[in-house]
């Protein structure tokens, strides 16, 4: 007998279950992938497919130009073949740069200088030398691709029509060091390829950068340029008219030069402030800075025993001089002790103590106007005495003395003034014999030629001077925005009647009449005041000599301070390039405008118009 069997139904068991929700699920979030990048992501996707095939340059601003006061460039700008390095790259691969240094027919230490310069910006194009020919930059710009982290750009580049008669004031500029970027963060903007280091260059970055430009450039896969999508113009920097007479700035720095001088020479509108010239000696080319400059040449430039690289006009402090005899008048006026009809002994000297302080002659019994004209030492010992220490040093520090003059390159020395805290400070007790050096200009006290053309200055203006200053205008490279003028803003000012400025003045042209710069100083035709002075430094040594004056004695133009070291008297040497400057200077101011000034912003006349304070 058979048996049918009834047909099972298949059993379902969970994996069957869950395939087709595993499928399901899978299918879904697929579908909503696809949804997201096709519809939510699509946008930005776009952008991104955009971009990578479009690439970014930054073009730099061209650095903003500086002119003189009468308009000649002093700091231009020009393009320039430049070598630039990817120091993290050239790392990797040192024998690149054997191979760009033989190209560029440089030592490679120079470009070894830029690179460790550029090592706070590992990953960043550095440029490493400045000025390639188009031949060495062809064959690099062909050998890219064997040169890994070499590029070759044009760029606009600083340069200097005369390299060495501005180097001290104007500076030089160079990629930014680590101290650069936050100098330049601090002024809310990003550092250029290249910034200021020293002078105005560095004094007006903000104004003188610029804004860089930008350009979109489509490439191909192998990341070559196909066209320029989009292009942004750089914003040049705003130009700088300083107040420097360009033409007064290169005799000044040739004389000094031509007569082997070691010094400073500072000339200044007394009126105003404005500086006309700022000469340092000896100077050096500043473009030494801008080709590359190995380590050897930096060191061979920076331990000359002559120290080009120091501004002598504004940071070298030495004793004053008999130039000082102008701040002991001061004094004994302020005392109640001055009469110009006063005499001394001068027995060729004035015995302190054990001591001896020395005069020039001897010139038996003298008076004020023939004391200052002879440079009579035994007199102004003798004056300073009754005048009293601490009123000669109130009156140093009322002249402006002892303080920076806030010139806009910074680096100013202050000077010493021997004040009573300064003594005690410095652990120095103070004798009879120290009042005496003290009031010819000699022993604690110091100031720089910038501060002693300040001291003429005051004079000439019958007491006041003004805030020394190199910048005259800033205007915006657009031309949209105003001009910025720089006003001229009181220094110093010194209260005493006209009777005693008519005195001391009329005793400083006696200085130049029949005194110690009558043979060395007199202009023909122009009546001037001056004073010299013979600066004791070291035993055996020729003094220091040193001139300040100004011109005209009736209408002062120029105030002027020559210093010149170890040449030895004032007259015989400080005078004479003193002389030969203000005669320039006021030939030429003769024979072309001085540039416009608003009335309502410069003092007609500060002898009259001068605030007290």
């Amino acid at each position: 007998m058979s048996v049918i069997h009834t047909p099972r139904k298949p059993e379902m068991d969970l994996r069957m279950l869950a395939f087709p929700g595993v499928m399901g699920s899978l299918l879904l979030i697929l579908f909503m992938r696809l949804w997201y990048f096709q519809v939510v992501k699509a946008p930005e996707l776009v952008e991104e497919a955009e971009s990578s095939r479009t690439l970014e340059v930054n073009s730099p601003a061209p650095r903003g130009l500086i002119f003189d006061r009468h308009g000649a460039l002093v700091a231009g700008v020009k393009p320039e073949i430049v070598i630039t390095a990817v120091p993290s790259e050239v790392k990797k691969n040192p024998w690149v740069i054997d191979r760009v240094a033989a190209i560029l027919q440089v030592d490679r230490k120079k470009l070894d200088t830029k690179l460790r310069a550029a090592a706070n910006r590992p990953f960043l194009d550095s440029p490493i030398f400045v000025g390639a020919t188009i031949q060495a930059g062809s064959k690099i710009s062909e050998l890219r691709d064997e040169l890994p982290g070499i590029s070759v750009v044009m760029q606009p580049m600083r340069y200097y029509p005369d390299s060495r008669s501005f180097t001290h004031l104007l500076g030089y500029v160079w990629t930014p060091s680590e101290d650069d970027q936050k100098r330049i963060a601090t002024m809310g903007k990003k550092p250029a390829n290249f910034v200021g280091k020293t002078g105005i260059e560095r004094a007006l970055e903000s104004d003188l950068m610029g804004e860089p430009g930008s350009e979109k450039q489509e490439i191909d896969a192998k990341r070559r340029p196909v066209r320029v999508t989009e292009r942004n113009a750089a914003n040049p920097g705003s130009q700088v008219v300083l107040t420097i007479d360009s033409a007064l700035q290169k005799y000044a720095t040739q004389y000094m030069a031509e007569h082997q001088y070691v010094g400073g020479v500072v000339a200044m509108d007394p009126k105003t402030g404005e500086i006309l010239c700022l000469v340092s000696s000896p100077t050096f080319d500043q473009n030494i800075f801008a080709g590359g400059l190995s380590e050897g040449e930096y060191n061979s430039v920076a331990n000359d025993p002559h120290k080009p690289m120091y501004d002598r006009a504004i940071r070298s402090v030495y004793s004053p001089g008999s130039t000082f005899k102008i701040i002991t008048s001061i004094a004994a006026y302020e005392n109640h002790v001055f009469s110009p009809d006063t005499h001394y002994m001068c027995e060729g000297g004035v015995k302190v103590g054990k001591s001896f302080v020395k005069c020039l002659s001897y010139h038996g019994n003298i008076g004020y106007f023939e004391a200052m004209a002879k440079s009579c030492n035994s007199y102004f010992c003798q004056l300073g005495r009754v005048a009293g220490k601490d009123h000669i040093t109130q009156a140093a520090l009322e002249v402006g003395l002892g303080e920076k003059e806030g010139i806009e390159i910074g680096g100013e020395a202050r000077g010493v003034v021997p004040t009573d805290t300064w003594l005690t400070k410095n652990k120095h007790r103070w004798w009879t014999g120290d009042t005496f050096n003290l009031a010819i200009g000699q022993g604690y006290i110091s100031a720089t030629p910038l501060q002693l053309a300040n001291m003429a200055a005051l004079v000439a203006n019958n007491g006041t001077n003004y805030k020394p200053h190199l910048v005259k205008e800033i205007k915006p490279a657009d031309g949209k925005a105003a001009s910025s003028l720089v006003k001229p803003e009181v220094a110093h000012h010194v209260e005493a009647s006209a009777e005693f400025w008519a005195n001391l003045r009329k005793a400083l042209v006696g200085v130049l009449d029949h005194g110690t710069a009558a043979y060395g100083g007199k202009i023909p035709g122009v009546t001037w005041a001056g004073k010299t002075g013979s600066v004791e430094h070291g035993k055996g040594q020729l003094t220091h000599a040193v001139f300040v004056g100004y011109a005209p004695e009736d209408d002062p133009k120029i105030a002027i301070c020559v210093f010149i070291e170890a040449q030895g008297h004032g007259g015989d040497k400080a005078a004479p390039p003193a002389r030969d400057i203000v005669e320039r200077y006021l030939k030429e101011s003769e024979s072309k405008p001085l540039p416009n000034k608003p009335s309502s912003e410069l003092a007609v006349d500060a002898r009259s118009t001068a605030p007290k304070r």
